[in-house]
């Protein structure tokens, strides 16, 4: 059992965690453009998950502390390699959204024209 000020601290994140993940959940049905989606995706997305995978790391190195056990460790690395994962991916679908809504290159449908129109 860990200690209450720590209990505290990882409810509190994930209670941040799961508010943050809605947040941008309703912000991508709300928006109407385009931007403002990406915007609020991107950024509430990345605090929800460093929020849940931080309470993940205090829980791993508090039960570390009081049990010991290479599982906490272990698990604390691969929650950060899960966190840099999360945050490179996001980086990249960010980046391509960007670009393609900048330069108009949407796949929207371009009307074909006939040889017979001449």
């Amino acid at each position: 059992m860990s200690a209450p000020v720590i209990d505290a601290a990882i409810f509190i994140l994930l209670v941040i965690g799961v508010g943050f993940g809605g947040i941008g959940v309703i912000g991508l049905l709300l928006f109407p453009d385009i931007r403002s989606r990406m915007y609020t995706a991107f950024r509430a997305t990345m605090i929800s998950i460093s929020a849940i995978i931080l309470s993940v790391i205090i829980y791993a190195l508090s039960t570390f502390n009081s049990s010991g056990g290479d599982q906490y460790i272990a698990l604390v690395l691969r929650s950060v390699v899960l966190l840099l994962i999360v945050a490179g991916a996001n980086a990249v679908v960010y980046k391509t959204i960007l670009k393609r809504t900048k330069s108009g290159t949407s796949r929207q449908a371009i009307p074909e024209r006939n040889i017979d129109d001449n």
